[in-house]
């Protein structure tokens, strides 16, 4: 990092009107320098949740600005849901790029995974600055999954990755009945809460589950 000269006229001008703002006028130049880097209309998070407390998975999750309102899940999300490696991300591509499993990821899903959705994670009114994020439609981890699951219908996995094909099968079969059960509950005008949403998905992923309670912790 190249150091600044506190003796050069400039910057200690640029110093002294720096220590002149209140902290107030500070955030408000702060907050108008990242609108600047991120246009007049950045993709941004309007809704900001984590799935710990109902799933114990410490992964954040967003329900973005734009047409779709898409809802958004990180990568790391997408590698604990299928039993990947939580620390981080790296471990989701490096497994999809695999020699066995690389074909049924086919080019448009590589292609959706190589270019995430990069966002605002600040929501308006929760006075923090806008944070760069990079994320996925939360629709491309069924996508995953159903690559996942046709590569061990053809026993192309090993034995040390079935468990992830186990989690897969578990995902794509709770969101298939929580997403028809959904799609009744608004045709027949029922507003479901959050916590019948939430209810509803758990009670499904447990009962898919169930044939693998040896494998899955509680």
């Amino acid at each position: 990092m190249k150091k600044i000269n506190r003796e050069n006229p400039k910057v200690k001008a640029a110093l002294a009107r720096r220590d002149a703002l209140s902290p107030e006028e500070r955030v408000s130049i702060a907050k108008k320098a990242a609108a600047a880097r991120w246009g007049e209309k950045p993709l941004m998070a309007t809704h900001r949740g984590n799935f710990l407390d109902e799933f114990g998975i410490d992964v954040d999750c967003y329900v973005l600005n734009d047409e779709k309102k898409t809802a958004v899940i990180s990568q790391r999300g997408m590698a604990a849901a299928l039993g990947l490696d939580q620390s981080g991300g790296s471990r989701l591509p490096r497994f999809l790029d695999g020699e066995k499993i690389k074909p049924y990821v086919g080019h448009e899903l590589a292609a959706s995974l190589s270019n995430p959705l990069v966002f605002q994670g600040a929501a308006p009114g929760t006075g923090m600055l806008p944070m760069r994020v990079h994320g996925y439609d939360v629709t491309i981890l069924i996508d995953v999954c159903n690559a996942i699951l046709r590569a061990r219908d053809e026993g192309r996995l090993e034995r040390r990755q079935l468990h992830i094909a186990r989690a897969a099968q578990v995902i794509v079969n709770a969101s298939a009945k929580a997403g028809i059960q959904g799609l009744v509950y608004a045709l027949a005008g029922y507003d479901a809460t959050k916590a019948e949403v939430i209810a509803a998905f758990k009670f499904y992923v447990r009962e898919e589950a169930r044939e693998y309670e040896k494998e899955f912790p509680t």
